[in-house]
């Protein structure tokens, strides 16, 4: 009995957290966040159909489109700030990311990408 009781339990606890499970939709924080991240990581600007096809399951909206560009400028600042010639010295790939912003950044970023094939 206490068996067939346990078993009842867990089962009836598994279809519980099963039915739990929410589809959460994306705020103007989380594009955001999703700008900013992107450009932390040296990835360019995505345009508002490439996230759409993206992010296909959430909704996109001109407001979260400015909230995703207003972090992905954000994110900008923060991956530009860096030493692009350590950046090149750890071999991580650039994608031209900081050319407006810095125009000696792609040459120094070069510079430490050719110092370790020397």
């Amino acid at each position: 009995m206490k068996k067939l009781t346990t078993g009842l339990l867990v089962t009836t606890l598994m279809g519980c957290a099963s039915s739990v499970t929410q589809h959460t939709t994306k705020n103007v924080d989380d594009w955001f966040n999703i700008g900013e991240n992107r450009a932390q990581n040296g990835l360019v600007i995505q345009s508002e159909k490439q996230l759409t096809q993206n992010y296909s399951d959430d909704e996109m909206t001109s407001q979260f489109y400015n909230a995703y560009l207003q972090g992905h400028e954000s994110g900008v600042k923060i991956y530009c700030d860096q030493n692009p010639y350590v950046l090149g010295l750890s071999e991580e790939p650039y994608f031209g990311l900081c050319n407006e912003e810095n125009s000696d950044f792609l040459g120094e970023y070069k510079k430490g990408l050719n110092h370790k094939k020397e």
